[in-house]
């Protein structure tokens, strides 16, 4: 299995990044101040990525992935109401984005912005959550292409402002969805935001044939993630291998590898 690390950016007093909490779950990348190290600063990621070899017939993979993409990409850019004034957007970044989407990912990534210590990929010096984000080439040895973002925002009634709650980044990968980025802003953790993020992403991956989502977990929010009312379960080391076999996807320095299963029998066509 091959991993490979990205070092941080320069931050006020250490080099990596770690994961913090959500307002009721701890989450992977669901950043709070709690999980901050002792001195203060905010929390700090290392990230590497584990490749998959290819054992399936690609004409299978490619006709399978092709399936859930399009179907994913049947709601890029829809506002879904999810709660009183808030609306779940899955967006994705391209060349002939529309200003107005491009807004919501600038505001996604200030918020990724807001939780974390900028972090740089090491073999290209540039911002990891921005590559992420805005789907960018580069020569990085780290596969970050391929990922939609998901926000969660309060619309004001009296002027129609949509006010940038939380923001999480999303991967799939042949049935697989990794979330390796999920961000909350300060002002709006411990209300339960998170848990709506995150409940309508499971959602809207079901009803896409996605059979498992996979998250790399902080140390503190084990508890969280594993309990009853989220659901999600520690990956063994032979089950991380397996899937490692057959997907790449993202994990982070210090965090425990988490996954979720969402159908136990996968939708053949959508």
């Amino acid at each position: 299995m091959k991993r490979k690390r990205a070092s941080a950016m320069a931050s006020s007093s250490s080099s990596t990044v770690k994961p913090s909490r959500c307002p009721e779950e701890e989450s992977v990348r669901c950043w709070e101040s709690e999980t901050a190290s002792s001195n203060g600063t905010r929390p700090q990621i290392q990230s590497r990525s584990r490749k998959g070899s290819k054992t399936r017939n690609i004409n299978d993979v490619l006709k399978d992935e092709r399936s859930k993409i399009s179907g994913i990409n049947r709601i890029l850019g829809t506002p879904i109401p999810v709660n009183n004034n808030l609306t779940w957007r899955l967006l994705k970044s391209h060349m002939r984005i529309e200003s107005y989407y491009g807004t919501k990912l600038h505001s996604a990534l200030n918020a990724i912005h807001e939780c974390f210590e900028p972090s740089k990929d090491p073999y290209t010096n540039r911002d990891i959550a921005e590559d992420i984000v805005f789907d960018l080439e580069s020569d990085s040895e780290l596969n970050l292409r391929g990922f939609y973002t998901v926000v969660l925002e309060r619309r004001d009634d009296d002027d129609g402002h949509e006010e940038m709650i939380g923001a999480a980044t999303v991967r799939v990968n042949k049935g697989v969805a990794e979330v390796p980025l999920v961000a909350t802003r300060p002002q709006f953790r411990r209300l339960g935001m998170c848990r709506i993020l995150m409940n309508e992403l499971e959602n809207r991956l079901m009803e896409f044939g996605i059979e498992r989502l996979v998250l790399p977990s902080a140390q503190s929010a084990l508890n969280t993630w594993t309990s009853s009312s989220i659901g999600f379960s520690m990956m063994s080391e032979a089950e991380i291998s397996e899937l490692s076999a057959h997907h790449e996807f993202l994990d982070f320095k210090d965090t425990v590898m988490c996954h979720k299963i969402l159908l136990k029998h996968p939708i053949v066509s959508l």
